[in-house]
C-alpha cells in the first residue's frame, strides 16, 4: 500500500461522521447462574443462585431463592439452607470441611428459572486439589509501577501437573473480593522450583488501592483444577479490556454446571501466610 493511498484513507475515516446504530439481539431466557467455593477451612461455605440477565442491563442481579442444594463429598451427603437474609444464596453446616482427594458433586433441584411451570436440575462435579505448602509472604512497593507487589514463598510439587488460586486480605478484608481480581496461574515456569518471594498480587496505586506501612497483609493460596483454572482465566479475557476497540462482545465463559447454566462449583485445599508492610521499595 502506497504513502498517498494510506493518507487518503485515514482522512476518509476521519471525516466519516454519520450516525451508526448497532441492533443487538436479546438475550433470550434467562440461564441459572451458579457460583460456590469449598475450602478446606472450616465454616459455613456458600453457593450463590442468580438469573443470567442481558449484557447491557443495568438492573440488579435476580437471586433465585427457594431451591434445594444437596452435596455429597462421597462420605457424607448434607443440604445447604438458605441465608434468610440473603435471598439465593445457601449455606453449609457451620462445621463442614473439604477434604483433599474427595469427588464432589453438588445437586440443585426446585428451580424454575425461565418460569415456564417445569421444574429444572443441575448438578456440578469436580475433585479438591491439594495446595502446595506456603511457607511466608512478603509486601513491597515497586516504584516503577507504582504499587504493591504481593510475593509467595512456597515450593511446587515437581511430579504433578498444578494450579494455584491466589488470593489476598488487607488487615483481614479480602481485597481480591471478585472474579476479576482473582489470579489464577498453573506450574509450567516454576514445576518443582522454590518459589522465594515470587510476585503473585498487587495493589494498583492507580486504582486507589493503597497499602500503609504497618497494614497487615494475608496471601492465600489454594491448588485448583484445571477446568477452575481455565474458567478464571476465560473470566478475565472476556471482562478485561478489548483490543482492538471493535472486538466481539464478551462471551459465556464455560463452567462445570449441567443443563445450560452458567457459572463455576469449585473445592480446593488452602494455606495461607501473613506479614506485615514495612515500607520497603524496591525498582525495575
Amino acid at each position: 500500500m502506497n504513502a498517498k493511498y494510506l493518507i487518503s484513507m485515514l482522512m476518509l475515516l476521519l471525516a466519516c461522521t454519520e450516525r451508526v446504530d448497532f441492533e443487538l439481539d436479546e438475550a433470550g431466557e434467562p440461564l441459572l447462574v451458579v457460583f460456590g467455593e469449598i475450602t478446606s477451612d472450616t465454616l459455613a461455605h456458600e453457593v450463590s443462585l442468580s438469573k443470567s440477565a442481558p449484557y447491557f442491563s443495568n438492573q440488579e442481579v435476580e437471586m433465585v431463592s427457594d431451591a434445594q442444594l444437596s452435596l455429597n463429598d462421597g462420605v457424607q451427603t448434607i443440604q445447604l439452607t438458605e441465608d434468610p437474609m440473603r435471598p439465593g444464596i445457601y449455606q453449609t453446616p457451620a462445621n463442614y470441611f473439604g477434604v483433599v482427594g474427595r469427588q464432589y458433586r453438588l445437586d440443585i433441584s426446585n428451580v424454575d428459572v425461565n418460569s415456564d411451570g417445569e421444574w429444572e436440575t443441575y448438578r456440578a462435579e469436580t475433585v479438591m486439589k491439594p495446595t502446595a505448602p506456603v511457607y511466608g509472604a512478603a509486601v513491597v512497593y515497586n516504584v516503577s509501577w507504582e504499587g504493591w507487589e504481593v510475593g509467595v514463598f512456597s515450593k511446587d510439587n515437581p511430579a504433578t501437573e498444578d494450579y494455584y488460586l491466589f488470593k489476598v486480605y488487607q488487615n483481614g478484608v479480602l481485597a481480591t473480593d471478585s472474579l476479576h481480581n482473582y489470579r489464577a496461574v498453573d506450574d509450567r515456569f516454576f514445576n518443582g522450583n522454590e518459589l522465594q518471594g515470587a510476585f503473585v498480587q498487587y495493589f494498583d496505586e492507580e486504582k486507589g488501592e493503597y497499602v500503609a506501612k504497618g497494614d497487615t497483609i494475608t496471601l492465600e493460596m489454594a491448588g485448583i483444577t484445571k477446568a477452575y483454572y481455565e474458567f478464571l482465566v476465560g473470566v478475565d479475557r472476556e471482562t478485561g479490556t478489548k483490543v482492538p476497540l471493535f472486538s466481539g462482545p464478551p462471551a459465556n465463559v464455560k463452567g462445570n454446571i449441567s443443563n445450560g447454566a452458567l457459572g463455576f462449583f469449585a473445592v480446593m485445599e488452602v494455606e495461607r501466610a501473613s506479614t506485615i508492610f514495612t515500607g520497603a521499595t524496591i525498582s525495575d
